[in-house]
């Protein structure tokens, strides 16, 4: 049969109705009891005290002092009390507050009840002794004032404003309206008072939060520009190498060459001035113009400059390239382009014709090659340089500056560098780049 109570609880069949019940109870006390534990540590508050604090600490103590004066030096304001029953209560009502209101330890809500237990009661009892009002937690109220807050104050200022006032009224037989009126301003003032200087503490405390938090985003900021600043001369010292190297390039592959060309042109001068001298006057000029153009791209390199736009395609940039070449060197240099040509970037341009002039340099210069073979292909998505000599070739190729140059350059264009040599045979040297549309930057 089912045991009727009062309060239903579910069923469960592996537990008795006892343990059912003891089992619901346990599970919403826990809740109840968590709550509870929140809620009292919101009424505690772990700091140093701020100097508001102190002061009213001086003054509570002050206060206290001036108690124990009246009790040693004029006994008889307090009637006919014992004296060490007053020395304790006055001592109970300085000290028990204080453990709940200390410097690292402050709890809104234990304070107020420790006053009005020890000072209250202390001025109640006076009060109805004595027959005439005791100011014993007039001070007090400042202090509980001080330490109310919105969720205290419902209980604070009835307590602490109208309760005793009130009391007084009641016990007191010759008590006036006009000082019943007198004390209630008291209270309310020493009262407000102490919320005043706790609406002042919370504001001082707020702004000190704030320069706490602005000093610290400050210093976050300025480690911050010191992080961007070491950065930006990392960079700024990476940037000048990679332009110094680029320039160290520029120069190798223009300068080689040119002077490539006209010390090969100044040794056929060198058979010619005794055998045909006119045709060595005539040599000697056109070694002046190669000489005068390739100071000439010196200076552009230097000034950053890369070839004018009114040099014509590609194709016809490394034709002229190869029979000027061949004019300079005596080196047969055959060239062939093929595929539809297509306008390509200035970088992609200028990266090709720096590419052939160290191939036409390294094959005459290190492969001493009499024939030199130049195709260009334009295909769809890439293009294709193909620089092929004669020469004596080598089985360790060895990569120095100029070919490490290219290889560099290529790879700043997604392109590649593959070379082919072997001893006796000549070399094979193949670069590759994406056709870039004429304008875009790579």
């Amino acid at each position: 049969m089912r045991r009727m109570t009062g309060r239903h609880y579910p069923r469960n069949e592996e537990l008795g109705y006892n343990d059912t019940k003891r089992y619901y109870h346990r599970a919403i006390g826990r809740p109840r009891r968590a709550r509870i534990r929140s809620d009292a540590r919101m009424f505690v508050e772990r700091r140093p005290w701020h100097w508001i604090e102190w002061m009213l600490f001086i003054i509570y103590t002050l206060w206290f002092a001036l108690g124990l004066a009246y009790l040693f030096f004029k006994p008889d304001i307090f009637g006919d009390i014992p004296f060490f029953t007053m020395l304790i209560a006055l001592l109970a009502t300085y000290v028990i507050p204080l453990a709940f209101w200390r410097p690292g330890y402050v709890n809104t809500a234990m304070f107020p009840v420790a006053v009005f237990a020890t000072a209250g009661s202390l001025q109640t009892y006076l009060t109805a002794h004595l027959q005439e009002e005791a100011s014993i937690i007039l001070l007090p109220a400042l202090l509980v004032g001080f330490l109310s807050w919105r969720r205290t104050m419902p209980f604070t200022v009835p307590a602490f404003v109208l309760l005793f006032p009130v009391l007084t009224a009641f016990i007191v037989k010759e008590f006036h309206l006009i000082a019943f009126f007198g004390r209630l301003v008291d209270y309310s003032l020493l009262f407000g008072l102490g919320v005043a200087l706790r609406r002042m503490l919370a504001t001082n405390l707020r702004m000190q939060k704030v320069l706490d938090e602005n000093e610290t985003l400050y210093g976050l900021i300025r480690e911050q520009n010191q992080v961007l600043e070491q950065y930006a001369s990392q960079i700024e010292q990476i940037t000048l190498l990679e332009e110094r190297n680029r320039l160290a390039v520029e120069l190798h592959d223009t300068v080689g060459h040119t002077f490539t060309s006209v010390i090969m042109g100044m040794d056929a001068v060198s058979y010619l001035i005794e055998s045909a001298p006119h045709k060595a006057k005539e040599k000697l000029g056109v070694l002046r113009d190669v000489t005068r153009n390739g100071l000439e791209e010196i200076r552009r390199s230097i000034h950053q400059i890369s070839p004018q736009e009114d040099e014509g395609g590609l194709a016809d940039r490394l034709s002229r390239l190869v029979e000027e070449f061949e004019t300079h060197t005596g080196t047969r240099v055959s060239f062939r382009a093929s595929g539809p040509p297509l306008d390509v970037a200035k970088q992609t341009k200028l990266t090709l014709v720096r590419c052939l002039q160290e191939s036409l340099t390294n094959a005459k210069r290190h492969g001493l090659a009499n024939t030199i073979a130049v195709s260009l292909l334009f295909e769809r998505e890439r293009l294709i340089l193909q620089v092929q000599d004669d020469g004596k070739g080598t089985n360790e190729l060895n990569r120095g500056f100029g070919l490490r140059g290219m290889e560099q350059r290529l790879a700043s264009m997604q392109g590649s560098l593959r070379i082919v040599s072997r001893a006796g045979e000549g070399t094979i040297v193949v670069c590759e780049v994406p056709i870039a549309p004429k304008g875009e930057s790579s």
